[in-house]
């Protein structure tokens, strides 16, 4: 786990949460340990050992040693190419794969040369959806490692509804290119039919910088003369997330950056919540056609898919019931984690056979339905 992820209960990220996730239900879970920067609250159901002191970013350089000790037989790093490569170079003759968990950055013609002949001593690359993967290989087309999608997978018996009150969640980063201002924006359009039905905005952040804490600081402005129908919380661990989760009728999803996949959304999904969200990247993968599937950038059509669901329960609880059954169908933990150990072991097979697959070759782990 590279820079800029917090392998631990209070400030994980989707790539930290997907990463735990995986290690938890392997069928390796044995024989596997998670390399991360030092945190107060590590992880304690999995096996990781943290390369710095709480607090510090770990560089490519920190994972040496304690990989030389480890000795091991395949290495996994998730989204940091260049920690990729760091590793590649330092564990020769060992199959390195590459996690990805969004979009791969359309830089220039010669950037894409350099990182091309890099990303070609990757033993694989495993993306979280289909969008990712599509636009990497529309833009990246000299790269012959074998290009995969294991879409993320969830406890769907510990993301499971409650008796639900009349609410509303935002569960994600305070950034706004993840949507936030749109759905407060959406919120101060309507709070006062929303107030007269007793329905209530609960905004949950994950604030793990000084650029986030400032968007936080200003939501709590901008929200300021709606306190008793509206809060904010930040930081809050995994099974406290779940619970606010499972009480709200409606989660919103409101990103503008083309997300990778959409955790927070099968999230709300598994626990019984009707879902808007937008369009970009990869979240159509996560939601199909059980929410509200609206534009980035439009805080009028968050308020009227609000005021529409607000306003009509049977619609509610369908989509709900259709968002679970999807989850449950295709994103259940047990059989992602069975999936990714499988598309492990392939990768793993290639690499010391010396098989030519390459990403011409096709392989779907999600089907969209």
């Amino acid at each position: 786990m590279p820079r800029n992820m917090h392998f631990c209960q209070s400030r994980a990220t989707s790539i930290d949460l997907c990463a735990h996730d995986l290690a938890l239900h392997s069928q390796n879970k044995g024989n596997l340990r998670i390399f991360a920067g030092g945190e107060e609250d590590l992880f304690e159901d999995v096996d990781v050992l943290a390369v710095t002191e709480p607090g510090k970013k770990p560089t490519p350089a920190r994972f040496y040693d304690p990989l030389s000790e480890f000795g091991p037989q395949l290495i996994v790093v998730h989204q940091h190419l260049e920690t990729a490569f760091q590793i590649i170079t330092d564990f020769p003759g060992t199959p390195v794969v590459l996690h990805r968990h969004g979009r791969f950055e359309r830089n220039s013609a010669f950037k894409r040369w350099k990182y091309t002949r890099k990303m070609n001593r990757l033993a694989g690359i495993i993306w979280v959806g289909e969008d990712a993967r599509n636009n990497f290989c529309e833009n990246f087309t000299g790269v012959k490692a074998r290009s995969v999608v294991v879409p993320n997978g969830i406890d769907c018996d510990l993301w499971s509804p409650a008796p639900k009150e009349n609410s509303v969640i935002y569960v994600g980063r305070a950034r706004e290119d993840k949507g936030v201002f749109d759905l407060a924006q959406a919120w101060l359009a309507c709070a006062d039919r929303l107030d007269r039905t007793g329905w209530k905005l609960n905004l949950v952040l994950a604030v793990t910088d000084e650029g986030e804490q400032s968007t936080a600081n200003s939501l709590r402005q901008m929200l300021s003369n709606h306190a008793a129908s509206v809060s904010i919380e930040t930081n809050l661990n995994a099974s406290d997330v779940q619970k606010r989760l499972a009480r709200s009728s409606i989660a919103v999803v409101p990103s503008i950056v083309a997300e990778g996949f959409g955790r927070t959304a099968i999230e709300a999904m598994s626990c019984g919540a009707a879902v808007i969200t937008t369009h970009s990247g990869g979240l159509w993968e996560a939601v199909g056609e059980t929410g509200k599937v609206i534009n980035p950038r439009a805080p009028k059509e968050i308020a009227s898919a609000l005021l529409d669901l607000a306003d009509n329960q049977p619609m509610r609880e369908d989509m709900a019931e259709a968002g679970r059954e999807r989850v449950l169908r295709l994103f259940n933990i047990q059989q992602i984690a069975e999936n990714y150990d499988d598309m492990l072991m392939s990768l793993w097979d290639d690499f010391v056979s010396g098989s030519d697959n390459t990403q011409g070759l096709i392989d779907h782990m999600l089907v969209s339905e």
